[in-house]
């Protein structure tokens, strides 16, 4: 079993952590299986601390990276398109507020290049991807990608071969790594002096407010807010210059930090101190809640699904997110209870779900079949869904909505 348990907080080194949710042991939810892979799966404890010095939540339970990123990676960014929208309009708005034409912009964690491509023809771009075969999807579409986990000695090559860049990411990527402190010292190392290190990461806000307990998994190793990061990036004498609210993947931050100034506290920053503040994100008494309505959420998705499948009704599920495997798995859901997720990635097709162990096919089966209930994994994209799959609720299904409240649509 290739994981360790953390006793120290990842930001201010402290030690008084304080488990805030448990979902019990899961395997990585992006290992997709065939048949014959099902008896080497492994599952790794997966609960959420909250550090009383710097309010950071975190997992103390660290999977090994060449578990979760090896080989072939199954998440393609480019597979949503309300996704690869989000990644244009985020392209466009770095291109007005920081950049100029020739700047080098760099992409940590690339994926496919879904937010490099928008600036090819007009701008320099680089991106670094430890998944070999999501690189190589990369490098097709004529994105320059260095393979590899990022590290100081990466930021050294890169400045030699490429010189500073002026605009650093790391998009929903920051929050994946455990060794935070030697991605920051790379980015300092990389970045010119006039540039801007952003980064998006699931905001705890969110998480919380909306019990977002399935967008917690192992590659999340952290769950930010604005208090602790401005706590990190101080020590490495930088500054979160601005911080925007944006409502990826259930509802994001995107953070830019640059090098320290003499400059105020900015007021966007300040606003979200507040609110944070105000809905007891920096307090532990602000979690007391969390478990139990998580709980309460896992006994109805739990009663419905089981309940319709009793009735002989026919339950499917809708989109194979990496969050849906905790779902399914927080769940115990089997094929028994969930007869096939449809998925358009076509990696996934013809795998089994780890954990769960439920077929992934072609959405093309919607065509002919007719589920009675699908429960939507990927309910972060609720409102496209439903309007792109008008015709088969025409025809009688119903979605299954599990997060924030579940409901039936």
């Amino acid at each position: 079993m290739s994981y360790i348990h953390k006793k120290q907080c990842r930001i201010c080194k402290g030690t008084e952590l304080t488990q805030v949710l448990s979902l019990g042991d899961h395997p990585p939810v992006d290992n997709f299986l065939s048949n014959i892979q099902i008896k080497d799966e492994n599952r790794y404890p997966l609960n959420l601390y909250f550090c009383a010095g710097c309010s950071l939540v975190q997992l103390l339970d660290v999977v090994d990276e060449e578990e979760l990123f090896h080989g072939e990676y199954a998440y393609f960014s480019s597979a949503s398109k309300p996704l690869v929208d989000h990644f244009h309009s985020y392209a466009e708005d770095l291109k007005n507020d920081n950049m100029q034409e020739g700047d080098l912009i760099v992409d940590i964690g690339s994926n496919d290049g879904v937010l490099l491509q928008f600036f090819t023809g007009t701008h320099r771009v680089l991106g670094v991807e430890p998944s070999s075969n999501v690189a190589d999807l990369a490098r097709e579409k004529g994105i320059d990608t260095v393979d590899g986990f990022f590290t100081t000695k990466m930021a050294e090559d890169i400045v030699a071969k490429h010189g500073k860049a002026k605009v650093v990411t790391a998009n929903n990527v920051f929050a994946h790594i455990d060794n935070i402190d030697e991605i920051v010292r790379a980015v300092k190392i990389l970045l010119a002096d006039d540039g801007v290190f952003v980064t998006e990461s699931h905001y705890l806000l969110d998480l919380v407010s909306k019990r977002e307990f399935d967008t917690v998994y192992h590659e999340h190793l952290c769950y930010y807010s604005v208090k602790p990061l401005m706590h990190f990036f101080q020590r490495f004498d930088m500054e979160i210059a601005d911080v925007r609210r944006v409502s990826t993947h259930g509802g994001s931050i995107r953070v830019y930090a640059r090098f320290a100034t003499s400059e105020p506290i900015p007021e966007s920053v300040q606003e979200l101190l507040v609110l944070e503040e105000k809905e007891g994100l920096h307090i532990l008494s602000g979690f007391s809640s969390f478990q139990t309505d998580v709980d309460t959420i896992r006994e109805k998705l739990v009663g419905l699904v089981r309940g319709f499948r009793a009735e002989g009704k026919l339950v499917t599920a809708y989109g194979a997110p990496a969050k849906g495997n905790t779902l399914l798995n927080f769940c115990g859901f089997t094929p028994d209870d969930i007869l096939y997720i449809t998925d358009t990635t076509p990696y996934k097709i013809g795998l089994l779900t780890p954990g769960s162990h439920i077929p992934v096919v072609s959405p093309d089966i919607l065509q002919s079949e007719t589920p009675d209930y699908i429960l939507l994994l990927a309910w972060n994209y609720r409102d496209f869904i439903i309007e792109k799959e008008k015709a088969l609720r025409e025809r009688g299904a119903k979605f299954i909505i599990p997060i924030p409240t579940v409901e039936i649509i």
